[in-house]
């Protein structure tokens, strides 16, 4: 092609939108937002969408737009070359004139959260500082502070603002640029949720702490003074994974426009549509390659558009332009906020069972909360599963109104690379499970004396022993194993040895273990219309799943590799193992 150099390891992706740009990267142009925002006639904008959805990008290119700035001369800078050839150059007057037009305030809450509340504190004051710095300039030359207010802007630009004139921030800077510069302000605030999800966290896991509410009313009165009623302000946008209820933080906005995955909206502004990422392909010569970008990438659906994981369809290209050989792979990385899910699915047993559905291919319908509190998750425990809608886990399916007249949505998991995060964070989910009364010690004797009959009946026992076995699938007997195992030894799990990836690989004491997992689920029983009751056919789509395990360890040389790469064993015992519900069979492989 000749030009693949231009879609450069993500990693080397600058932030800016001049980047973009100046470095020839590939883009693909999502500028329409721009006229869509303004045609909106609404001076504040909330949009979320899941993490790695382009949020920042946009923030940054309506940075670029708007952005009144001057050289070094004392010139307004001109942005416009990096729009030419974009969407938004077509959409008219109306539009164009708002360029260039007024000064930013950048923001981004995404390193502000502490376990404790002078830690955020702190950590606010350096957000505060990034955000202050490129004005620092304009306003001390301009000769427009007095001598108090050049003391509070100094304290902004050293990070030590006292916190009165920290929660006032947003208010005194639009002010001052506005007498600077006789234009009002945008502010931009990314992430501007994730203080709240951090502090809510830690109160999940220390009761009686004060963390959470002290943040709210940190985040809450900081944004306030910048959105409530603020003459200076032309725009405010603001971006996060979730809408936090209005009563939490943005009490007393006027009328913010709102955009969330549940809302429609005329184009996609942040993920990447079909057509995109065909032409994506073609540019690069991998038209090829469509049908496994979209297994892996597409699903999520907004406004009655199918829609791809732009972070991930990034990435898998760039892989694939390098020749990666396993380029097209999960890059959705779990989200820091996986402790709240922890903790509502620890304490909502039930939930396992729903998820496990959904991992097999089902459907659940669910209430949509579209104003969240984070307190919520515990007042509310069915608000966790819009809590997955909003974060990228599930996708909307169907959205309509229930015979109450509120919103419900029929959610789904939305692809492949999705279904790979869930399976892994299942196994976390349920690796802790504690059978009361279960003693391992009879499991890891048989384990280490290669007696299969043994480790079948044990297996048994805990099946039989667990008051909630949720849903049979394999991530649930994989993360039970796991959690058995780890009371008595280090516990690798899907390490890399030889070819492949062994489920559940462990030393104890001289001898390794190795055990490769199967399992024949009620769905598998159901499709082959095989009744509980039959056991023969049971037992022999058992044994079929043993001889996958077995080859699987012999093909992939996992007994040689595990000799090889952990000292500590003098000797390798490996099993085959095969769950149905309750039932267990265990193999040895020699």
């Amino acid at each position: 092609m000749g030009q693949n150099e231009k879609l450069k390891p993500f990693g080397e992706i600058p932030e800016s939108f001049e980047g973009l740009g100046d470095n020839g990267i590939y883009y693909v142009d999502k500028t329409g937002f721009i006229p869509y925002l303004i045609s909106q006639k609404r001076k504040i904008c909330v949009f979320t969408r899941p993490r790695r959805f382009g949020k920042t990008l946009m923030l940054r290119t309506l940075e670029t737009f708007f952005e009144y700035r001057l050289d070094d001369d004392g010139k307004p800078i001109d942005n416009r070359r990096y729009f030419e050839g974009l969407k938004v150059m077509d959409a008219g007057e109306n539009v164009l004139k708002e360029m260039g037009q007024y000064p930013v305030i950048s923001l981004s809450f995404k390193e502000v959260s502490g376990d404790r509340y002078d830690e955020v504190i702190d950590q606010l004051r350096g957000a505060v500082c990034e955000a202050c710095n490129p004005h620092e300039k304009i306003l001390k030359e301009s000769g427009i502070l007095s001598e108090e207010q050049l003391k509070i802007l100094q304290s902004y630009l050293d990070g030590n603002a006292s916190d009165g004139n920290l929660r006032l921030f947003l208010k005194y800077l639009p002010l001052w640029l506005f007498k600077a510069t006789c234009k009002k302000v945008v502010i931009l605030l990314d992430e501007y949720d994730v203080p709240l999800q951090q502090a809510a966290i830690y109160d999940n896991h220390h009761p009686g702490s004060e963390l959470f509410d002290k943040t709210v009313r940190l985040v809450g009165n900081f944004i306030s003074s910048g959105f409530k009623s603020n003459s200076n302000l032309a725009y405010g946008i603001i971006a996060g994974c979730m809408r936090v209820a209005k009563e939490s933080i943005f009490t007393g906005m006027n009328n913010p426009g709102v955009i969330t995955v549940v809302d429609e909206i005329p184009d996609e502004y942040w993920g990447f549509t079909q057509i995109e990422v065909e032409k994506m392909l073609d540019y690069y010569d991998l038209s090829d390659k469509m049908d496994a970008l979209k297994h892996w990438y597409e699903g999520y659906s907004y406004s009655g558009r199918e829609v791809y994981n732009p972070w991930s369809v990034l990435n898998a290209i760039r892989g694939l332009v390098n020749g990666y050989e396993y380029a097209i792979q999960s890059y959705w990385s779990m989200t820091s906020s996986n402790d709240i899910i922890d903790d509502m699915i620890d304490h909502n047993p039930q939930y396992r069972t729903d998820l496990a559905e959904l991992m097999n291919g089902g459907t659940k319908w669910i209430p949509i909360y579209k104003d969240l509190s984070y307190r919520d998750l515990k007042l509310r425990p069915d608000a966790i599963w819009s809590f997955l809608l909003y974060t990228g886990y599930l996708k909307p399916v169907e959205i309509k109104k229930d015979k109450d007249d509120l919103w419900i949505a029929n959610v789904a998991v939305p692809n492949r690379e999705i279904l790979t995060v869930m399976k892994s964070a299942m196994r976390h989910w349920w690796k802790d499970i504690q059978i009361h009364g279960y003693n391992t010690k009879p499991l890891v004797n048989a384990l280490v004396a290669g007696d299969a009959e043994t480790i079948e009946r044990e297996f048994r026992l805990v099946l039989k022993s667990s008051t909630s076995v949720f849903d049979y699938n394999e991530a649930f007997y994989h993360g039970m194993t796991v959690g058995l195992l780890q009371t008595v030894a280090e516990v690798h799990s899907n390490d890399e040895y030889g070819e492949g990836r062994p489920d559940v690989v462990t030393a104890i004491g001289d001898k390794g273990i190795i055990l490769e997992l199967k399992c024949v689920t009620p769905k598998a029983l159901e499709h082959a219309g095989i009744k509980d009751n039959d056991r023969a056919k049971i037992k022999a789509m058992m044994v079929s799943k043993l001889d996958e395990a077995a080859k699987q360890i012999h093909d992939n040389e996992y007994i040689e590799a595990v000799l090889d790469d952990e000292p500590a064993a003098r000797s390798v015992l490996a099993y085959a193992v095969c769950f149905c519900k309750k039932r267990c069979m265990v193999r040895r492989v020699e």
